[in-house]
């Protein structure tokens, strides 16, 4: 289930940003190991909120956020997540600014909700260092590789230049190889999420049982 239907109306599709966004973003919140509820995550979505024309239709775009957001909690409580095929990149693709857009725009999504949602995680953090201190080094190394790649994907002409920088002139041409892993630096991303809710009273129920939990 996509948000294709927001975008059939050019007046709507203006004060929302970009759907690969927004499906980075609620894939993003879905993610957190403490899930936030649709008031969290619902002004993420909507860049000009003074546009909105009416209630009816307020009610309509939260409907179908809503459902995106439960078949991603689903995707996760049955280990089926998937990097949307929009985000894939083939090995043999060169690095295009425009060919790269939309993988951008849904890595720049999941990176604002990690962000916005960055005390929950360190809470999730400490509460599970409390408990098994001995997780947290490979934990932490897995988790920063993860984001390591959202992040070199969410404005690749940056990484590129400061790779340059450096000294390495190569980063262009492995660029589609290094995108290859992305599924399953996703995968590892939502997996973390699910140990760290472990240590979160209630969270973890919340978490396995998905949306269909009450």
């Amino acid at each position: 289930m996509g948000l294709s239907e927001l975008y059939d109306n050019p007046k709507q599709a203006a004060f929302l940003h970009p759907q690969e966004y927004l499906e980075g973003c609620l894939l993003g919140a879905c993610a957190c190991p403490e899930i936030p509820l649709p008031d969290v995550w619902m002004p993420w979505v909507i860049k000009q909120h003074k546009q909105i024309e009416s209630p009816e239709q307020v009610e309509r775009i939260s409907d179908v956020l809503f459902a995106f957001f439960k078949a991603r909690l689903a995707d996760m409580h049955n280990d089926t997540v998937k990097l949307p095929e929009y985000a894939r990149v083939a090995k043999e693709m060169p690095y295009d600014k425009k060919d790269y857009r939309a993988l951008s725009l849904w890595a720049q999504g999941l990176l604002m909700a990690h962000s916005a949602r960055e005390a929950y995680w360190q809470n999730a953090w400490d509460k599970m260092q409390q408990q098994v201190p001995d997780k947290a080094p490979v934990l932490a190394k897995d988790l920063s590789h993860c984001l390591l790649m959202f992040s070199t994907f969410a404005d690749p002409q940056k990484t590129i230049s400061e790779a340059t920088k450096k000294g390495d002139k190569q980063l262009l041409e492995k660029l589609p190889i290094i995108a290859q892993s992305l599924q399953k630096a996703l995968e590892k991303y939502v997996a973390i999420s699910g140990q760290l809710a472990q240590y979160l009273p209630n969270q973890f129920e919340t978490f396995s049982n998905g949306p269909n939990h009450n």
